[in-house]
């Protein structure tokens, strides 16, 4: 399984996003099932404007 943890500066909210992705705050977390993979990542995501 996959873990993906998102710090999203520009975005905020709770609840759920689509099947494998929730948000709290600032930080989404995501969840694959991907065989024979094991793995947590980190991101920082942000918006800049042009």
């Amino acid at each position: 399984m996959v873990i993906d943890i998102e710090l999203t500066l520009n975005r905020f909210g709770f609840g759920k996003i689509s099947d494998n992705k929730f948000q709290f705050l600032c930080f989404r977390f995501s969840k694959w099932k991907i065989p024979d993979k094991h793995s947590v990542s980190f991101e920082i995501n942000w918006k800049v404007k042009e």
